[in-house]
């Protein structure tokens, strides 16, 4: 029996299963790798030795399909990932330079008799690739909608062996003008919302999709950038009291139509449109969706409101993040028991702190009530449960709360990972370094290409002393939105941790022109020039950032860290100090944050990190 021919192959421990499409670690247990992802890890162990090209491997792994070499980048980065490979290392992919990739751990095939299966995973019956084929079945369902299922050769109702990613893009106006915007995005998030309860679909989240609302968006070309299989593009018109809505479902690798509908109903029952559409996507992919208890609101005003106030708070900057927290308040008032409105509250006020410089004081506690009450009208909500676990980590320094709720986030949603990422944030916090980087690159393997979600496990690498791997992650991460401010900002971040500040002070003046209101990015240039001597130029930023502070609140930590850069230690627990009165925010990096490297064997710091039950 050889690779070629072989069911399973083995290598260092893992197994490569090619009929269930599966890669088990050599403890047997499932890695969670995005399809796409094992197609290409599959070709790459069937041709172990030979060089295979990047065009190659595209053709493998997305065939009829014309996509980006950065979908075959990212792949190779997530097993990479997967197999726990460091900068360096060659033990399973090597780069061949100007040609492509070439596997190199040894491979051996292994018999289907001598698997041992790991214990309650459940063994499906053998199966071979599965193929997306034309009509397979029918699904008729309440407004008498047809839908085409994607079925596997041979087999018309078992479900996927792995769950399928789908994006749901904004929907576009029917005319130009006048069009809603918040509402043609409420649409999809709602969509994503609902279709985001099936444990066998992941769901791109709408901070990756808003991007695609051009009405001149390709969909297919949507599709490929997202990384996903299938995309549901529509339209929507709001008239005379009325809601015109039309969805299609579109297989990415080829644009086959897998189903469409139109809907005209009273704008009062917009939430049936929204329904309607999300069972049939469902029905057409052959997935469950889980149930749920009740609808958020039945109150169309506190929806609409709530759904302008989520357009303006994913802009991040400040004055649109204050307009989205009137929008919520508006939606509380038009339905007190309204749980997401509370929840995307508390997520706006951490915003303004974390990215907009305001004093916590002057937002954490409204942020906490907000929280509070999102838990007490809906404990099962997933957004509940992080806004909840996120303010008790950056303004309640809290941290059993907070690992309550946002380990509570990704059991109510484990594919998203938005809820993955935010509880790795907590573990690099708290220094627990491989929980953290397990989560986090969960994460990225539920979204890929989510700039902030790359961004933020290159700061976790960055903080666990992982310096080159945070580097060139983060340079990854920087081409896939070059505008996205967050990027080259933690990119300086880690070029700065890793000792190459000349090479930073690019990335955070890039950072600074992206979003002038934040103030950390001049903190990194001061670092960055005062580790290489330039201690003028370091002085002339402290002194401007002292400037600005004499008008707008400035986080003492920015201080903090660039005296301690200058050697100037009690300088820097002076600020420290200040710090702890303010409750600045950015202490809960204070244990980790090699910046703060220079303070670690003062015992004043000892204390500072006891007080925060560091």
């Amino acid at each position: 029996m050889s690779a070629q021919t072989a069911e399973i192959c083995q290598f260092y421990g893992y197994r490569l299963d090619f009929v269930r499409r599966q890669l088990l670690d050599p403890d047997g247990v499932p890695v969670p790798l995005m399809p796409k992802a094992i197609e290409t890890l599959a070709y790459l162990v069937l041709h172990a030795g030979q060089t295979v090209s990047k065009d190659e491997l595209l053709r493998a792994a997305w065939p009829n399909a014309v996509v980006e070499e950065n979908n075959l980048t990212q792949n190779i980065s997530a097993l990479r990932r997967a197999f726990g490979e460091k900068l360096g290392e060659h033990r399973f992919i090597v780069t061949i330079p100007g040609q492509g990739y070439r596997f190199v751990a040894p491979v051996s095939p292994v018999g289907r008799a001598a698997e041992s299966a790991p214990a309650q995973v459940e063994v499906r019956p053998p199966r071979r690739r599965w193929l997306l084929i034309g009509v397979a079945a029918i699904v008729v369902l309440a407004a008498g909608a047809v839908a085409w299922r994607l079925v596997p050769t041979g087999e018309v109702k078992a479900p996927p062996p792995y769950p399928q990613a789908i994006a749901i893009l904004p929907f576009k106006p029917v005319v130009e003008n006048p069009r809603d915007e918040a509402m043609e995005i409420g649409m999809a998030d709602s969509l994503i919302m609902e279709l985001s309860r099936s444990p066998n679909l992941i769901v791109r989240p709408l901070s990756a999709t808003r991007r695609f609302a051009a009405l001149d968006q390709d969909p297919l070309e949507a599709g490929r950038q997202l990384a996903v299989e299938a995309v549901v593009d529509g339209t929507l018109q709001i008239a005379d009291n009325r809601v015109r809505a039309t969805a299609r479902l579109l297989r990415v690798a080829d644009g086959r139509q897998l189903w469409a509908a139109k809907f005209d109903e009273q704008f009062s029952n917009i939430f049936q449109v929204q329904d309607a559409i999300a069972q049939r996507v469902a029905g057409a992919l052959q997935i469950q969706l889980a149930p749920h208890s009740e609808r958020q609101t039945e109150n169309i005003l506190a929806y609409e409101l709530y759904m302008r106030g989520r357009l303006h708070q994913l802009r991040l900057v400040m004055p649109e993040v204050r307009r989205g927290i009137e929008y919520f308040e508006q939606a509380i008032a038009a339905d007190p028991s309204y749980a997401l409105a509370y929840a995307g509250m508390a997520d706006a006020m951490r915003s303004l702190v974390l990215s907009n410089d305001v004093p916590p004081a002057e937002v954490a506690m409204h942020a906490e009530e907000a929280a509070n009450r999102a838990i007490a009208l809906a404990p099962d909500l997933p957004e509940a449960n992080y806004a909840r676990g996120l303010v008790a980590l950056w303004f309640e320094w809290d941290w059993p709360t907070a690992e309550k709720y946002l380990s509570r986030a990704v059991t109510l949603a484990p594919n998203s990972a938005e809820a993955h990422i935010y509880l790795a944030h907590l573990y690099s916090n708290l220094g627990r370094k491989q929980e953290a980087l397990t989560q986090a690159r969960r994460a990225v393997e539920l979204n890929p290409i989510s700039p902030l979600i790359g961004a933020l496990e290159g700061m976790y690498l960055s903080h666990q002393r992982e310096h080159e791997a945070a580097v060139r992650r983060l340079k990854e991460v920087v081409t896939l939105d070059p505008n996205f401010w967050l990027s080259h900002h933690l990119l300086a971040n880690a070029l700065v941790d890793a000792g190459q500040y000349a090479a930073a002070l690019p990335e955070s003046a890039a950072a600074k022109r992206l979003s002038p209101l934040q103030t950390l990015s001049d903190t990194f240039s001061a670092i960055a020039l005062a580790r290489l001597g330039r201690t003028a130029e370091a002085r002339a930023v402290l002194d401007s950032l002292s400037a600005t502070a004499r008008q707008a609140y400035v986080p003492p930590t920015h201080f903090a860290m660039i005296e301690t850069a200058l050697g100037n230690r009690d300088k820097a627990f002076e600020y420290l100090d200040q710090a702890l009165a303010v409750r600045d925010a950015r202490l809960v990096l204070l244990k980790i944050d090699p910046k703060w490297d220079g303070l670690r064997s003062d015992p004043r710091f000892q204390a500072t990190l006891r007080r925060m039950d560091l």
